[in-house]
């Protein structure tokens, strides 16, 4: 349900004053999409979770966008990169002025059967999370989530840290500061509501605070079921009806939604299958609150085309295609950061809501991102607020390899030289 003009301002004003940071530094360490979605899950009975793109005028145009990239341009690149690189696939797409622009792909999506391509499905490990803040903000701008409220608003009385002042809320699940231990994954409400009414479950801290933070999939698990719980409905639903069916983008948090002819097989560094393509689909597809809580942190699963139309929305401020999906101000709470860390390897960066900010990165002033690694995948997310430019890049067979920033390295070459090109300056 859309704001009314008020109510839109006073979120605002709320967004980008709450969810103050904590205390600063760490110690913790192809073809394009044909254009029809899926066909739409069954709904639960509540139906207060969801609503088409904001129906607001289009913001001022973004900086002018300067020389423009073209089908040659991602060829070369790939074909650049992939002398000095190896990997099973590669699938790249790009965003230029917040507009979805080239796509391209290398080598295979099943070896020896299929071709990889920009709209061939893989499960793209933690860059999922960046599908879970976007679905966040959208509640926030629905009416239906506050990011700064206790867990326990959503949760029940009994989900709290008993250790701390504060208490948990969504904010601090985003900057994975929010007090939880690492506990093992599992799916179920009445599950998870327990082992959260544990005290075993919470460590002896102030949620918020940066000094603490410790990078938690079991704290994005909980934060997606938090956003089920808000929405009252399964958050794959909402995530397809609120996102992806506007944007004739077939991907789904759950591979059992897809198709197994669609979908990457995913290969590890010696070129052994990790997860076929029938084993990703034959998932089931939660139909209840917290069925499918161990996929958020890293299941989602997509094409780099369509994963391109949603970073296309953060870089065009809310905005994609004339339609908007996100107001400017809670995209802008999103890139805000909130402290730094310093992690064990890599370079230190500023955390934001689940984004990371960092500036000097990959020859632009500054870059939001995420990285992604499981099962054989590595990827990369990354935008330039500024300039509404950004690279998708997802891997399957690649070396574990970092760069100094901490990137892994494949797809921070690709994207640096993607971006180079952009400006006209190759590497």
């Amino acid at each position: 349900m859309a704001h009314t003009a008020l109510a839109s301002l006073l979120a605002a004003v709320l967004l980008l004053t709450s969810c103050a940071p904590g205390a600063g530094g760490s110690s913790n360490p192809g073809t394009p999409p044909a254009g029809a979605s899926g066909a739409a899950m069954e709904e639960s009975s509540s139906m207060n979770g969801s609503s088409p793109p904001l129906e607001e005028p289009v913001p001022a145009a973004l900086p002018d966008p300067g020389p423009q990239l073209t089908q040659e341009d991602i060829d070369q690149a790939l074909a650049r990169v992939m002398e000095k690189y190896s990997a099973v696939a590669v699938a790249v797409a790009t965003v230029e002025s917040g507009q979805l622009s080239q796509f391209g792909a290398w080598g295979w999506a099943v070896k020896g059967q299929r071709e990889m391509t920009a709209d061939t499905k893989v499960r793209v490990a933690s860059i999922s999370k960046v599908v879970l803040g976007i679905c966040a903000m959208a509640m926030v701008d629905d009416g239906l989530l506050d990011l700064d409220a206790p867990m326990s608003g959503y949760w029940g009385a009994g989900v709290r840290n008993p250790y701390s002042k504060t208490q948990p809320s969504a904010c601090s699940l985003m900057t994975h500061t929010s007090s939880l231990r690492g506990l093992e994954m599992g799916n179920g409400l009445s599950k998870l509501r327990g082992r959260l009414s544990a005290s075993s479950a919470w460590r002896s801290m102030e949620p918020g605070d940066g000094g603490y933070w410790a990078y938690s999939n079991f704290g994005a698990s909980i934060l997606g079921v938090t956003l089920e719980l808000a929405a009252g409905r399964p958050l794959d639903q909402y995530l397809q009806e609120r996102f992806l069916q506007p944007l004739e983008a077939r991907a789904s948090l759950h591979a059992g939604f897809l198709e197994a002819g669609e979908v990457a097989c995913l290969y590890n560094s010696s070129g052994g299958v990790e997860r076929s393509p029938e084993a990703q689909t034959r998932q089931s597809v939660p139909s209840q609150i917290g069925g499918g809580a161990t996929y958020f942190p890293g299941g989602f699963t997509v094409s780099a085309v369509d994963m391109a139309k949603l970073m296309a929305i953060l870089a065009g401020d809310g905005s994609f295609e004339g339609a908007r999906y996100l107001s400017p101000e809670t995209v802008a709470a999103m890139e805000q950061p909130r402290f730094t860390v310093t992690p064990e390897s890599g370079a230190p960066f500023e955390q934001c809501l689940i984004l990371r900010r960092q500036e000097d990165l990959l020859g632009q002033d500054v870059l939001c991102y995420h990285t992604g690694s499981a099962y054989g995948v590595f990827s990369l997310f990354t935008y330039n607020p500024d300039t509404g430019d950004g690279v998708v890049v997802i891997t399957t067979g690649a070396p574990r390899r970092t760069d100094e920033y901490g990137l892994y390295a494949l797809c921070s070459a690709l994207s640096e030289e993607l971006y180079a090109r952009m400006e006209g300056d190759l590497v």
